[in-house]
This record gives structure tokens, sequence and C-alpha cells, in this order.
């Protein structure tokens, strides 16, 4: 191969998979056929053509009618996807909960009875709006989903009505963010049950135990051992940009990572930022904002490493198995 072709064949890179599999041969053909004898770089010209081209087509295809099929099985992916997410976001920390009630007792100002039943009621809350929203309940589940996140923004809201700052609402917009997202997803995705068939039940309940035995027991290890919990905030967060990067190389992992990212990115960060904030605000130190910029950067590392790993061994985008539904 020629200095010449293996330029143009990084730059046909930039243009989508099954569209390289249909045509990069015959482009190719037609590059190094205008191409001048003994030239080893692409003409300036070309080269612009080409990422101009591959430009085009990439912003095309997200509002093309061929993406709507796309689309629509992303949301039906996510409206199933997200409540579980939320599910395993509350999981370990009804774990770390119910740890300290029974290694401490009731203990005023660091846990109690009450504290404990409210975590366990928002953790059944939704293994009850999976459960809907995998067996096709759509308005069951959006139901719940919307009264349990206009309970969670009250129970926020009026312990501290008497002394409520307008610059509170940024918190409270993150803290509810998932929620709303959740329920805008199943309130507006006709038969979400087939999300399930397209990523695969197996695979979900596998990465689900997966990330929930993880934060679990990260948790009850900093509950008995009393460490910094973000020293371990790698973990779900890592486990969360493989998950990302494996999906991220389908035209259907792509949108649903989109559609689920009001979701899972404030829940796998809360813990990162929050630690980061603490430690600067309260305490002077920006060891934790380091940590936290190290954290969150080495899980973009993970993410693309994943995403290029995974796309050396796919083949070219098929169209998406849920097309001929309506």
């Amino acid at each position: 191969m020629s200095d010449l072709e293996h330029r143009y064949r990084r730059l046909l890179r930039l243009y989508p998979r099954d569209h390289r599999a249909r045509h990069e041969e015959e482009m190719l053909g037609v590059l190094m056929a205008g191409a001048e004898p003994g030239r080893r770089r692409p003409h300036p010209r070309d080269a612009a053509n080409l990422i101009g081209g591959a430009a085009a087509i990439r912003l095309r295809r997200p509002v093309s009618p061929h993406s709507l099929v796309w689309w629509r099985d992303a949301a039906r992916v996510a409206a199933v996807l997200g409540p579980l997410v939320l599910l395993i976001h509350q999981f370990p920390s009804t774990v770390q909960e119910l740890a300290m009630y029974v290694q401490r007792g009731p203990d005023p100002g660091v846990v109690s009875t009450g504290s404990v039943v409210e975590q366990a009621l928002e953790l059944l809350a939704y293994v009850a709006v999976t459960v809907l929203a995998w067996r096709d309940h759509r308005w069951l589940a959006a139901g719940l989903a919307w009264a349990g996140t206009i309970w969670l923004a009250v129970d926020t809201i009026l312990p501290s009505s008497y002394d409520w700052r307008f610059s509170q609402l940024v918190p409270l917009g993150l803290l509810l963010l998932p929620y709303v997202a959740v329920a805008v997803l199943l309130t507006g995705t006709a038969h979400p049950r087939r999300g399930v068939g397209l990523v695969g039940r197996r695979k979900i309940l596998i990465w689900s135990a997966v990330l929930m035995g993880a934060t679990a027991t990260i948790r009850l290890w900093a509950v008995t051992s009393g460490s910094a919990l973000l020293l371990w905030e790698w973990v779900p967060l890592g486990l969360t940009a493989i998950i990302c990067g494996m999906a991220a190389r389908s035209p259907l992992g792509r949108r649903s990572i989109m559609l689920l990212a009001p979701v899972f990115l404030p829940v796998v960060l809360t813990a990162v930022v929050f630690v980061a904030m603490w430690s600067w605000l309260a305490e002077g130190s920006i060891t934790g904002v380091m940590q936290a910029i190290v954290v969150m950067c080495a899980a973009l590392a993970v993410f693309g490493i994943t995403a290029y790993l995974t796309g050396r061994r796919r083949p070219a985008d098929a169209p998406p198995p849920e097309a001929a539904r309506p």
C-alpha cells in the first residue's frame, strides 16, 4: 500500500462504517486514478471534499427518515433502562443506610428508623417502576415515576422552605433531573418492553447485578472501614464508561446513550462532584478536586478505549431488528 493510498484510507475512515463498506473501494479507486503520478499526500481539495462529505453524511443521519427507526427503538431502550439506572443508584444507598442502622442503631443526626424506611420505600418504588416498564404497563410505570418525582421534590423542598434561596434551584434541578427524565421517557414511549429485546434480557440482568454488587460492596466497605468514598467511586463510574463504550459503536447504542444521559450522568457523577466541592469549599483543599478530575478523565479514557476495541470487532451496522414493527 502506497503512502497516498494509506492517507486516503485514513480520510475515508471519517465516513460511517456502513457507508465505507459499500463505497470505500470505489471512492478510493476514483481518488487514486485522479492523483498525479508520484504524489504522496492527498491534494488539499480532495481532503477538504472528503472531510466535508463525511461531515454532511453524519449530520444528515440523525434527522433522516431511516434514523427515526433508530430513535424510536432507542427511546424504548432508554425507557426500560432508565428506571433500572435509578434502581441501581438507589440500591447501594439503601444498603449503606441499613448497614449503618444495624451497626449503630438509631442515631439522631446520622441514621434513623424513618430514614431507613424512606430509603427502602424509594427503592421499592423504582423496583415497581422497572417491573411495570418491562411488562409494558407504560402508563402505570409513568404515573408511579411522576408520583415519586413529585414526592422527592416536596420532601427536598419542605424541610428547608423557611430558608429557601434561589441558588438552591440548581442543585435541586440536578437532583430531580434523572427522575424527571425517566418519567418523561416512560410517558412518551410506546411499547417500552421491546427495548428489553433490543438489548437482551440476559445482558441487562448481568450488568445490573455487576453494578449493584460493586456499588453496594463499596458502600458497605466505606461504612465498616471509614474510608473515603471518592477513592472508590471510580469503580461504578468505570463500569458505566465500559457499558457506554460498548454501546457507542452502534447507531442504536449511541442514541440510547444520548437519551439516557440526563439519567445516568447526574447519578454517576454526584458523589464525585459532591466530595470535590466539599473538599474545596469546606476544607479549603483542592485534593478532592484533583481526585475528581483524575477520576473523570480516567472514565473518559476507559470509554474511548472500550469504544475503539468494540468497534474493531463490530461488523457494519445493520438495520434495527425492530424496523418492521410500528
